[in-house]
């Protein structure tokens, strides 16, 4: 008789996002805002907590974080008023080598690794389930509990080789389900997390290959791809940089790390090998070290980074030196902050690995797997696989380029990808933000044609039939038409919009039944899409649209097929 799996609820319905702004004028970029308001508008009913750190931002700025949180009905928590609720030790060292990071920003430390560790401290995991900005969330489609079989979950997912299963495992989202029962699982982290945090090191490149190299062709041919991918390169790297007999912690590591590469002086030297070495022979060096990696595994499953070394390979000494330099930075940093607090360090410290028989992959690390109750399909994340998958979706997903699964905001490249993204998105809420009155008192005045003539027709003969249906389409309309305000200022009322968006009746289609009704259906689509857009870039104070007076009638609206990609349709369109 099989033993009964161990029953957990989970709440779903509980979140957390955390962001800690590296300019103190700027409490969330336009970007995350507009994110965290769509995420609020598809998760009415739900908990949303947003952690930020005060000592991070001017008085101002948290102000009008306040101001932001009071307007989307989410809960600030401020990290930097953490201490007094920490409940253990380790905790308690967690939370010192946090400060340690957001205190030394410019000598090594990084505020991806501080939102790593604040995330696992309980004053955080106990407000809900923790995901990235570029995870979207949609809980609307779930029930107030899901039964699990583990009292943490995270996104993992694995490569299935015959009896074996590589997992690859990331923390964009975390939800403790039981703090109780899942303390040996978060201990046995946070221990991991202050091993490294004090004496960096990783084993990952050994670990992988002792479970990997001996079984099989296959397997050494899958090992040789880890082993191409630059991040694999730069894990290996990155521990042989101080010797064992000088150990470093990982914040002083980075920092060491960003002055090399931010010197050529520096750089040169760091790749010397002999005292007798010139600087051309070193950058002749770096040259061939590079002309090593064009592969055919390279060309085949990185061919971003194939054609980019080639670039880099035509470029003078000089200019590839600098370029090095920065692409270095970049590749150490990332390398360093996964063993310390990201993925790797998280599988190593829970499961002692990352390389599995396939019976224990499915009795012991499977569970604690949000793919394993189709949870994925409302914590949606580009940046993982699913469970058993098989290699040829294992090697897509390794070789995508960076920042095309997940924002690495975190990293100068991911960085300069959202900068871009945010000046488009500035573009857009300016023009929006000038013709938003306009459209929405066209759309108005629309309405109100519509009702006339709804009414004109009442009598006809051929109406006679559909006389109530009729009337319940001029009853609607004249209830949208009341979240016009007219006084004490002209302006739309938002709450009330969706109020009606969300009553029953309206729900069950009563108003949209029947071959005539289209442009009834037509208008009240056309000011949802409106009022969506205007929703999530941020144009709305109050719940509420100023419209204004003496408007010019002629304004051309550039908002229609404008939603951003990693937007969804407006909730009625469920419903429409």
């Amino acid at each position: 008789m099989s033993k009964q799996k161990q029953q957990y609820l989970y709440n779903p319905h509980f979140h957390v996002k955390i962001w800690f702004s590296n300019d103190p004028n700027v409490f969330l970029n336009d970007e995350n805002q507009m994110r965290l308001i769509e995420m609020r508008y598809r998760n009415s009913e739900d908990s949303i907590n947003l952690v930020y750190d005060s000592s991070l931002l001017e008085t101002h700025t948290v102000a009008d974080l306040h101001q932001f949180c009071g307007e989307y009905s989410i809960i600030p928590i401020d990290a930097a008023q953490l201490a007094a609720l920490l409940k253990t030790d380790r905790e308690k060292k967690l939370y010192e080598y946090y400060q340690d990071e957001i205190n030394y920003l410019h000598h090594g430390g990084n505020l991806a690794v501080a939102s790593d560790i604040i995330r696992w401290l309980s004053p955080v995991y106990s407000c809900g389930t923790y995901t990235d900005f570029d995870v979207p969330v949609d809980t609307s489609m779930l029930s107030d509990t899901v039964e699990v079989h583990s009292p943490l979950l995270m996104n993992i997912g694995s490569l299935k080789i015959r009896n074996k299963e590589v997992i690859l495992s990331n923390n964009d989202y975390i939800a403790v389900v039981d703090p109780l029962a899942a303390q040996g699982d978060i201990e046995k982290i946070q221990d991991g997390f202050i091993k490294i945090l004090n004496t960096y090191t990783n084993d990952f490149i050994e670990k992988t290959e002792k479970e990997l190299v001996g079984d099989s062709l296959i397997n050494r041919y899958l090992f040789g791809f880890l082993r191409n991918r630059s991040e694999s390169i730069y894990i290996a790297k990155s521990k042989s940089i101080f010797p064992i007999t000088k150990p470093i912690s990982s914040r002083k590591l980075r920092g060491h790390i960003n002055k090399i590469m931010s010197d050529e002086k520096r750089f040169i030297d760091f790749h010397r090998v002999s005292p007798t070495d010139t600087d051309e022979s070193i950058i002749e060096k770096l040259r061939e070290d590079l002309k090593k990696q064009l592969g055919l595994i390279k060309w085949l499953f990185f061919s971003q980074e194939y054609y980019e070394i080639k670039k880099m390979l035509s470029l003078p000494d000089r200019e590839l030196v600098t370029v090095l330099m920065r692409k270095e930075r970049s590749l150490y940093l990332k390398s360093i902050v996964v063993c310390t607090t990201g993925p790797l360090a998280i599988a190593d410290a829970l499961f002692q690995g990352h390389v599995f028989h396939s019976k224990y992959m499915r009795e012991k690390i499977e569970p604690f797997s949000f793919n394993s109750y189709r949870l994925q399909r409302s914590f949606i994340s580009k940046n993982s696989v699913g469970l058993h998958d098989n290699v040829l979706k294992m090697l897509c997903f390794l070789g995508a380029s960076e920042g095309e699964l997940n924002d690495s905001s975190w990293l100068e490249e991911g960085a300069k990808l959202q900068a871009l993204r945010g000046v488009i998105l500035e573009q857009r809420k300016k023009a929006l933000s000038v013709n938003l009155p306009h459209v929405i008192k066209r759309l108005k005045a629309k309405m109100q044609l519509h009702v006339t003539t709804l009414l004109e027709g009442s009598n006809s003969f051929l109406t006679f039939f559909m006389r109530e249906k009729r009337k319940e389409q001029i009853n609607t309309l004249h209830t949208i038409l009341s979240c016009f305000k007219e006084t004490p200022e002209k302006e739309f009322d938002l709450m009330a919009f969706r109020k009606i968006l969300r009553d029953d009746y309206f729900k069950k289609n009563q108003v949209f039944s029947g071959l005539l009704y289209k442009q009834t259906k037509a208008l009240i689509h056309e000011l949802e899409r409106c009022i969506h857009e205007a929703t999530i870039l941020g144009l709305t104070k109050n719940h509420k649209i100023k419209l204004g007076d003496n408007m010019d009638e002629h304004i051309i609206f550039p908002y229609q097929n404008q939603l951003p990609v990693n937007t969804v349709e407006p909730i009625s369109d469920l419903i429409l």
